[in-house]
């Protein structure tokens, strides 16, 4: 089947937060586990809304047949002088690891970050132990940065975050 690749809008809060549960417990890559992210579809829909009226923010959804299969989020500052610059979160359901999706969606957030001359620095945080994504990220122009110790405690145990970044040059170049 094919991937479509598409903004997503408030009316997704309610499937979004079923495919955070879903990959929450699929990885401990991420900031939550089974439970989600925490939130209602409510205050999920609010966000989603908010972000599609934003210059410096977007949401993009990849679905098979109807169902959401992949997430990315990217949000920048709310302030003058920190609204060019935010940080995305990525994730795939396991089933489609390895598919190419993770990187049309990052490809996508670069063109839209270059063709929008407002984001002109993409940041990630990003677990040590995933190389998978760590190749990717870097085979896009990201650089690590530095390091958050302690970053996420899982089962009572402590894992730091790689932080990367990438300069986006709204004339389509890095």
């Amino acid at each position: 089947m094919s991937i479509r690749i598409r903004e997503a809008t408030g009316a997704d809060a309610p499937a979004l937060l079923s495919y955070w549960r879903r990959i929450g417990g699929e990885t401990a890559f991420l900031t939550f586990g089974g439970e989600g992210p925490g939130t209602t579809a409510a205050d999920q829909r609010d966000v989603l809304e908010q972000m599609a009226a934003s210059d410096n923010a977007i949401a993009l959804l990849a679905e098979e047949a109807d169902e959401i299969v992949a997430c990315l989020t990217f949000s920048g500052g709310s302030r003058a002088w920190t609204r060019h610059a935010g940080e995305f979160g990525i994730s795939v359901v396991a089933s489609h690891w390895g598919r190419g999706i993770g990187r049309r969606l990052l490809e996508m957030l670069l063109t839209w970050a270059e063709g929008g001359g407002v984001v002109r620095k993409i940041n990630l945080r990003v677990h040590p132990d995933n190389a998978r994504a760590i190749a990717l990220y870097q085979s896009l122009g990201f650089v690590a940065e530095g390091r958050l110790t302690r970053e996420t405690c899982v089962d009572g145990e402590f894992f730091d975050s790689i932080i990367m970044g990438r300069a986006i040059d709204p004339r389509g170049a890095a």
